[in-house]
């Protein structure tokens, strides 16, 4: 990781199993896991969890960037990249 590794890097991507683009969040989940392990990445599914729902979170996908929206609906590869980095190769394929 290029432009965060000074911090810890933490990914929250809140789905629901209703949500026909969360099969594929889970995907980038997993991308993101491989590619920058450094970054904590968390998937909750709102329905099976106690956590508090931030206010943000109001579709989903959603996710959020150490506690900020970073995407609403899966990121491209692109904005993958530009947010850790590209010292790591990232292609999620659907």
């Amino acid at each position: 990781m290029s432009r965060q590794s000074a911090t810890k890097v933490e990914v929250t991507i809140y789905v629901t199993p209703q949500c026909p683009n969360c099969d594929y969040a889970a995907a980038v989940a997993d991308k993101i896991r491989h590619a920058y392990p450094d970054v904590t990445v968390r998937v909750i599914d709102l329905t099976a969890t106690d956590e508090p729902r931030p206010d943000a979170v109001f579709a989903t996908p959603t996710y959020l960037l150490n506690g900020r929206v970073w995407s609403l609906g899966n990121p491209s590869d692109e904005k993958i990249r530009i947010a850790f980095g590209t010292d790591a190769a990232v292609t999620v394929q659907k």
